[in-house]
């Protein structure tokens, strides 16, 4: 199982909905109550003023833990014009699942193509 645990830093709702269908359709994929233990961390959303500093905080208790940017908002922040994970510098992703939203199984491909990759590293 790949354990998951999802971050919304300001998004929408579109791209969390996706990803829970996700989870319920792929048998290797489940949610964890804490990032701490999580095999992948799902950011959703643009990241907002507000959300900056804590998502930041949080990357640095968990750097081991992969991070995968989820739709468009938390990569580049369209259709906002800005506040996706392009613009922090500070910030590594693994992976970028385009869409507006992805669909359930782009997202379940990319999640355990990622953690897959991972485990060969």
């Amino acid at each position: 199982m790949l354990r998951l645990y999802r971050i919304n830093t300001g998004s929408c709702g579109g791209c969390d909905v996706e990803i829970h269908a996700a989870v319920a359709a792929d048998v290797r994929l489940t949610w964890v109550d804490s990032p701490l233990y999580a095999d992948a961390l799902l950011l959703t959303g643009p990241i907002t003023v507000g959300s900056r500093e804590a998502l930041l905080r949080l990357r640095r208790e968990v750097s081991a833990v992969p991070l995968l940017a989820i739709g468009r908002c938390a990569i580049d922040g369209h259709p906002f014009g800005r506040g996706g994970v392009n613009e922090v510098r500070d910030l590594v992703v693994q992976v970028q699942v385009e869409g507006c939203p992805p669909t359930p199984r782009d997202i379940a491909t990319a999640i355990c193509a990622a953690l897959q990759s991972e485990v060969q590293s």
